[in-house]
């Protein structure tokens, strides 16, 4: 009874409140300085399942791929990519093209700024 309660207050904020929707986005080509490079190699890690048909549980494996960490800023925005090539041709310091997109609702008030490397 105290989930269905919890859920229905939070569906009736959501429906009183509203989202915000991007309605337009401004992309720029900006200059932003890589401040973090970090590697995680890849691993294996056992997870724990349940078999219906033998009502046993096992132990199957769990591949994890290597990570390639950049996370480049510009003025107060900082986002992390996992990119093997930017990776490998920057380092800690260097300036790197990035584009900045600003997302505008339809007032025109700038609600979300984010960084994404070119394709």
């Amino acid at each position: 009874m105290k989930r269905i309660i919890v859920l229905l207050v939070t569906f009736m904020c959501l429906f009183l409140v509203g989202c915000q929707m991007i309605v337009e986005e401004e992309e720029i080509e900006v200059a932003a300085v890589v401040a973090e490079m970090e590697y995680e190699k890849s691993y294996i890690q056992p997870m724990l399942t349940y078999d219906s048909i033998s009502k046993t549980a096992k132990t199957i494996p769990q591949y994890h791929a290597a990570r390639y960490l950049v996370t480049v800023t510009y003025e107060d925005i900082s986002e992390t990519f996992n990119d093997q090539s930017l990776y490998e041709n920057v380092k800690e310091g260097e300036i790197v093209e990035v584009i900045l997109v600003n997302g505008y609702d339809k007032e025109g008030n700038l609600i979300r700024q984010m960084l994404k490397l070119h394709e």
